[in-house]
């Protein structure tokens, strides 16, 4: 995997009765990002609608990004809900060219045992032919014990807690860290790999460059910009988020996002969307020493 921002890329979906996923918009935004200088993507997580997606409609669009070979990552999210399904896509991801797997432990049954969530990613792992990364985002789904993640041969976590101390013991364990909240930036990615981030949907050169920012040691530069992009993190909850990403990305991008599907819901008609670009804004060039 590269070291870096990769983005928790949104699912175009058509406004027809079947909210038909729209391939071509999909690869559009990808190559869009790809633009920006992104490290790479992670399709179908929660802000790209993964539980939403069926396990055919995945394969079909991973094989169409493999195809564009735009020299990013692709690091595929599985979110499937039981190991069945976890299965049948892996072995098809198995055949493709991506960094990894970030895999989301079934998410129903809660609470989960360690011993359960063992079983499952202990299975995960003897089918896996890429790296496999945990996906412990306790928010929606069953947490993942940082002593289950270091007892297993695991590349690393994905981190959606906001909990910089479960980061802290994933890496003593000796895994990798890649941040999945735009919290504190700043801080969060001095120890991390890097970040798999929804709002890098919309700002991808600003994720970019607190993730530099961080890595060169320039804490004055990133600092200020890490404050803003939690201040734009908090504005994309003010609804859905994958509804306001999608609005805000094709806004920037100039590519039509569509809609999201059910239950999630767009933003009203009333949202401001120019008046939202404009809290986006924010000033790259170099802080002075």
């Amino acid at each position: 995997m590269r070291q870096g921002v990769y983005v928790a890329n949104v699912t175009p979906f058509g406004a027809d009765r079947e909210y038909t996923l729209d391939v071509a918009a999909y690869r559009r935004h990808v190559a869009w990002l790809a633009s920006h200088g992104v490290a790479g993507v992670a399709p179908f997580g929660t802000n790209g609608e993964g539980p939403s997606v069926a396990v055919e409609e995945k394969i079909a669009v991973l094989e169409a990004l493999v195809q564009d070979d735009l020299d990013i990552d692709i690091l595929p999210v599985l979110t499937e809900g039981n190991l069945v399904d976890t299965l049948r896509l892996l072995r098809h991801v198995n055949d493709l060219p991506v960094a990894g797997v970030l895999v989301l432990p079934p998410h129903y049954f809660k609470p989960a045992t360690e011993q359960g969530l063992r079983l499952f990613y202990e299975r995960v792992l003897d089918v896996a032919h890429h790296p496999v990364l945990v996906y412990h985002i306790p928010r929606y789904s069953v947490p993942v014990p940082t002593d289950l993640v270091a007892s297993l041969p695991v590349w690393g976590v994905k981190n959606s807690s906001g909990d910089p101390d479960y980061s802290r013991a994933v890496r003593a364990a000796g895994k990798q860290v890649m941040v999945g909240t735009e919290g504190d930036l700043a801080h969060d990615l001095v120890d991390a790999f890097g970040t798999i981030s929804g709002l890098a949907n919309v700002v991808p050169a600003q994720m970019v460059e607190v993730h530099r920012r961080v890595r060169t040691g320039d804490e004055a530069g990133a600092a200020p910009l890490a404050q803003h992009l939690r201040a734009v993190s908090e504005l994309i909850q003010e609804h859905d988020s994958p509804g306001v990403l999608k609005s805000l990305a094709g806004a920037q991008s100039g590519i039509p996002m569509g809609t999201v599907r059910p239950p999630l819901l767009p933003p009203p008609a009333s949202y401001d969307v120019e008046a939202a670009l404009a809290r986006l804004a924010f000033d790259l060039a170099p802080v002075s020493p």
